[in-house]
């Protein structure tokens, strides 16, 4: 039976801290390809250094956009989607080979993430095993554009047994940095669909989802395993809520305000 080749692809931005620990843990595939939003560091420059395959578009503020982008660009029949804060561990690696190398029936697989989160593994909050559609046949699956819409299969697919390792983030700071950022890109994505607040849902929305979403993160997802940090990411979670909404209210008035 003839190897099944692989493409890795990443979409990434200003992840000069990540990418070198993300490339050299699948030097192994055959291919890499890289999508880069237009960084303002050396993420590019440190990119090339392993492909000749990195493309520059402009910046978005979330990779989902790109990732169909990364896929069209990949030449080989099977691909593995990463995002520049992952790494493939050995085990994950020799499985994903196993696979590929066996004629496998599925076309594509989900697999388990490791979440480190202030340097520590996070098993509770539902961020564990939380597994995310990552190894594929080209042409096998669907890229919605939402930000943290997840890659869906088309057809059969299958479970890998190890875990790819996620770094989240190393401080609070990077990580509410994500937050603002990714609060404002939801709030913008509810407008454009249609959502709307006004004086009725507005405490709801403001008030009781947040407090409502992280009492989920932390009892009903078991973020109490994990002790102060189920807490901070329980809280968190709350306050990107929060803030989607104010951000939302915040574009309702200006939009509202030029009507006039």
């Amino acid at each position: 039976m003839d190897k099944q080749r692989l493409s890795v692809i990443l979409v990434v931005r200003n992840e000069s801290s990540n990418i070198r620990r993300c490339l050299d843990s699948v030097k192994w595939a055959d291919e890499m390809v890289v999508v880069d939003q237009d960084s303002q560091d050396n993420t590019a420059a440190i990119c090339r250094e392993y492909t000749d395959k990195v493309f520059t578009v402009p910046s978005k503020g979330f990779c989902e956009p790109d990732r169909i982008t990364a896929a069209e660009h990949a030449a080989c029949e099977w691909v593995l989607y990463l995002d520049a804060d992952e790494e493939v561990p050995p085990e994950l690696r020799a499985e994903i080979r196993g696979i590929l190398d066996s004629g496998v029936r599925q076309n594509s697989f989900y697999v388990a993430r490791r979440n480190i989160f202030l340097g520590e593994w996070v098993k509770g909050a539902g961020w564990y095993p939380a597994y995310v559609l990552r190894l594929f046949r080209k042409g096998s699956v669907v890229f919605p554009a939402e930000i943290h819409a997840a890659i869906l299969p088309l057809g059969g697919y299958g479970y890998l047994k190890n875990q790819i390792i996620h770094h989240t983030c190393s401080d609070l700071e990077e990580y509410l940095a994500k937050v603002n950022r990714y609060s404002g890109i939801l709030a913008w994505q509810a407008w454009q669909k249609g959502e709307r607040l006004n004086a009725l849902t507005l405490p709801a929305k403001v008030l009781f989802l947040p407090l409502a979403q992280a009492s989920k993160r932390f009892v009903l997802q078991k973020g109490f395993i994990d002790g102060y940090l189920g807490l901070v990411i329980a809280f968190l979670t709350g306050l990107t809520i929060f803030l989607k909404e104010i951000k939302l209210w915040e574009i309702q008035r200006k939009a509202q305000a030029l009507a006039r």
